[in-house]
């Protein structure tokens, strides 16, 4: 089975900022499609408290910036592998949806080539740094994600018989 970007999250979170555990935790009880949506939000500073229970009042700083480059990382993945027009005729479909449409699940997270981890870096060290955390530990952070979405693919591919080379 593979990681989830919850998964990844998660585990970077345990890593990182463990006080930040159980707010990861509620997340993951929530609509995935709805979280993504809502912290995209509050990063972009709309909208007070986002999902109803305190993220605002819960000051996380590691959880956001993870769970939003990690779900960007895997959509450009998966956009690159599928091509482009299939990706946005899958999201305008997915607006199509009457509300009480199924919860959505968090993405699988897919291998991920050099530049595409190198890009995942970048994202992460620049928003880290965007919302103060200190540069070397905004890097450490980049570097953990980078590090957790390599062993990812690495370990997949292993427990599936398959060879990475």
């Amino acid at each position: 089975m593979r990681a989830t970007v919850m998964d990844v999250v998660r585990d970077i979170v345990d890593q990182r900022a463990p006080e930040e555990r159980p707010l990861v935790d509620d997340l993951a009880g929530l609509d995935y499609g709805l979280v993504v949506h809502r912290v995209r939000q509050a990063s972009n500073g709309r909208g007070g408290d986002p999902l109803g229970f305190g993220l605002s009042e819960a000051t996380a700083l590691i959880t956001p910036v993870v769970l939003l480059a990690v779900d960007e990382a895997c959509r450009a993945a998966v956009a690159d592998a599928t091509g482009r027009l299939l990706s946005r005729a899958t999201s305008a479909l997915g607006r199509l949806r009457p509300p009480g449409r199924r919860q959505i699940a968090p993405p699988d997270v897919p291998d991920f080539d050099r530049d595409q981890l190198a890009a995942v870096r970048s994202r992460v060290l620049a928003e880290a740094v965007r919302r103060g955390l200190p540069e070397p530990d905004a890097a450490g952070l980049a570097d953990s994600v980078v590090a957790r979405l390599a062993l990812a693919g690495a370990g997949e591919s292993e427990q599936d018989g398959t060879s990475t080379t």
